[in-house]
């Protein structure tokens, strides 16, 4: 079995449309010609992984200088559309799955590790756990762990395709939703824990709090939470279908968004805090910042910002008219937000890192994804 990969490097002036010395709040710092619908990755040192629906990924400096370009080929040298966020482990190496079934890892140079396959389709994200296995789930209804050098550990079947990402507990559970409408806590081994039955179809990924709670959103109008015994705690209903991963901010308020175009910043209890209404789909996970911002994108053809007390205090229109669906990040240090449509944009923000003391305040935990606890 063969296959092929290109590694480009391509000039700055490509592709940046703008510099990103002295920039305002709502400016764009730098952007890149590429659709992108996934969460980027931040590496220790500030680089992005971004990748793309055009079967690319891309590393960049913090102030957006192109490193390198990898591109993933099949057999017959055909190029797949990447959905999934990419991660970073400890020692930089990069996993990234795509749409024709595959696993791969790279370097921090952007040269191919590995690649192994799975007998389905992949859209969710691999996390990685802290006893050295990249985790994610499939079409074909499995949940599979590779260790780091790409050995297959083990592979558990649920009911159903799996378009959700996993979330790692602090003692090592893999927390991950399946579309047989339950949730699945497994353990390093792959040993079935328990199955939480939710109403409907869950596609999106657990938050976990600092206490091992579990809350998960779905398409039933559910935020569930979980105690760590898999037992419901309690349920809160919304207005309609959640496609957003719910966050947890430093207070331990939860927030999501519907379908329906509306946002919710939910308590610890259950109960609703506020409820703003943008009238256009929500479909982004956002972040929560050290500014006190909770940043999310909309179908308004925007980002906002929500202050704690639910006062709309940031507005970006998206530059090219295009809804913001994609899952957002943010470069620390720069505090440049991070989120794709047609393109890639790096837009400066207030917040300058991500809220000290949330235990969950983005989609898979933390900055270079590893569906952990916020570190």
């Amino acid at each position: 079995m063969r296959f092929s990969y290109v590694i480009l490097i391509i000039p700055l002036t490509l592709f940046l449309l703008s510099g990103c010395g002295g920039k305002k709040p709502g400016e764009v710092a730098w952007s890149y010609q590429l659709p992108v619908i996934s969460a980027p990755a931040v590496d220790v040192n500030g680089d992005v992984i971004m990748t793309s629906l055009k079967g690319k990924v891309v590393r960049f400096s913090a102030s957006g200088r192109v490193k390198w370009v990898y591109e993933p080929r099949n057999e017959e040298g055909k190029g797949q559309a990447i959905v999934s966020s990419p991660s970073v482990d400890e020692r930089g190496n990069i996993y990234f799955t795509t749409n024709d079934g595959f696993i791969y890892s790279l370097t921090k140079e952007g040269n191919l590790r590995w690649r192994k396959e799975v007998s389905g389709a992949v859209s969710s994200s691999p996390a990685i756990h802290p006893m050295g296995l990249v985790i994610f789930g499939a079409y074909d209804t499995a949940i599979y762990a590779f260790d780091l050098e790409g050995n297959l550990k083990w592979r558990v079947f649920t009911n159903g395709p799996i378009f959700a990402t996993p979330s790692i507990t602090r003692d090592g559970k893999v927390i991950i939703a399946s579309n047989d409408k339950a949730v699945y806590c497994l353990n390093e081994q792959g040993e079935i824990q328990w199955k939480f039955p939710t109403r409907g179809v869950v596609r999106t990924s657990a938050a976990l709090d600092n206490e091992g709670n579990i809350y998960i959103t779905g398409m039933d109008h559910y935020l569930y939470k979980i105690s760590p015994e898999g037992k419901k705690v309690w349920e809160f209903k919304a207005n309609y279908w959640i496609k957003t991963d719910p966050i947890i901010d430093a207070q331990g308020n939860i927030y999501f968004g519907t379908s329906i175009g509306d946002y919710y910043s939910v308590n610890r209890d259950g109960k609703l805090n506020w409820k703003y209404k943008i009238k256009f789909p929500i479909k982004s996970t956002g972040f929560i910042g050290d500014d006190g911002v909770v940043y999310v994108g909309t179908n308004d053809i925007s980002i906002m910002g929500f202050s704690k007390d639910g006062k709309r205090v940031f507005r970006f229109e998206e530059p090219q008219g295009n809804p913001v669906e994609a899952k957002l990040s943010l470069v620390p240090g720069k505090g440049y937000l991070l989120f794709g449509t047609t393109q890639f944009y790096a837009v400066k923000v207030t917040a300058n890192s991500l809220e000290k003391g949330a235990p969950w305040p983005k989609f898979m935990g933390n900055l270079r994804n590893w569906g952990r606890n916020a570190r």
